[in-house]
């Protein structure tokens, strides 16, 4: 890739943190210069991309034309540009899991010296496990994160209190609440249980593992949650698996009719509408339950993801309690 194309990947996936009264000696450095980024549909990347892209243009010349696809395109798309060399595309937004297979046949250049010698990135107010997960592979960095946040279940202070209960420390009890609360009458308005994005096809595969995650490991995430780090073999034809399919399955009975078309933003949107009790997400549910428009101001809490009051014993595949 050209130099400048990279110079530029750093400035436009870093453009929602430029700070507006940047030095005007940038302005004009890049005129004629124009940039297709590709992300995914929706508001969360999106909307402020293309919010932003003419201020990027005032303070550097260069046109960015943002391209979105469904999220469940957007890793082949990516792919089969690059492998094609039909380069549409000289930039991306993408869920950091997948770097690796851009990296290894030489899609992504490497960032460290730029990202090193940027004043205006402020690197290290980026959190240590983006800086050296999300945004780097085999010690170098390939990527400028946008957003980094960790899977968290929140619920409705005001409708736990009513129902006497307290926030879930395990799945069990997490279903257990959502069957509790499903149907009540807040303010006027039926509550379902759980609201938890579930489209096929779209980012719904995060939440299994979450949710299997505590029982697949008991020893910290050195264990590894997807393969066994001794065999290599897939940790999905075990109880503890099983089990938490199980449990993601039976919030359906608790959830709105078409729960498995909902997605991320459509659980959002029902949960800041204030008729959800509990929902799984990313931090942006924080944020989004402050908004002017949310229904649930100060009446939402969060809490670390549940865990599990059995483990596997992976020489057995079986679950057995935590000693």
């Amino acid at each position: 890739m050209k130099k400048s194309f990279i110079l530029l990947l750093v400035a436009v996936l870093a453009l929602v943190t430029i700070n507006s009264t940047q030095p005007a000696k940038a302005q004009g450095k890049y005129d004629g210069v124009k940039i297709n980024l590709i992300t995914f549909v929706g508001p969360q990347i999106a909307e402020p991309l293309i919010r932003r892209a003419p201020e990027f243009k005032k303070l550097t010349g260069a046109d960015v034309n943002i391209v979105t696809v469904p999220f469940s395109d957007l890793y082949q798309t990516i792919l089969t540009d690059q492998a094609t060399k039909t380069n549409s595309y000289q930039a991306f937004v993408l869920a950091p899991q997948w770097m690796v297979d851009y990296v290894t046949p030489g899609y992504l250049e490497d960032l460290s010296a730029r990202v090193t010698a940027s004043k205006d990135l402020q690197w290290d107010d980026v959190g240590q496990f983006f800086r050296e997960f999300s945004a780097s592979y085999a010690g170098k960095t390939y990527t400028v994160p946008l957003d980094g946040d960790f899977h968290m279940v929140y619920y409705r202070i005001d409708v736990f209190k009513q129902a006497g209960l307290k926030p879930p420390t395990t799945w069990d009890e997490y279903v257990a609440d959502a069957k509790a609360i499903n149907g009540m009458d807040i303010n006027g308005q039926k509550i379902y249980g759980s609201c938890i994005a579930k489209k096929r096809s779209g980012q719904g595969f995060w939440w299994i593992q979450s949710i299997a995650s505590g029982a697949l490991q008991s020893l910290g995430t050195s264990q590894g949650g997807f393969f066994d780090t001794d065999t290599f073999k897939p940790l999905v034809n075990n109880e503890a698996f099983i089990n938490a399919l199980n449990l993601y399955k039976e919030t359906n009975k608790y959830g709105p009719p078409n729960e498995l078309a909902t997605d991320v933003g459509d659980s959002r949107g029902l949960f800041t509408a204030g008729k959800c009790g509990l929902t799984l997400d990313w931090g942006d549910i924080g944020s989004l339950a402050v908004a002017p428009e949310s229904k649930v101001k100060d009446q939402v809490g969060s809490i670390i993801l549940p865990g599990s009051k059995k483990i596997l014993d992976r020489k057995t595949g079986k679950l057995v309690d935590c000693d």
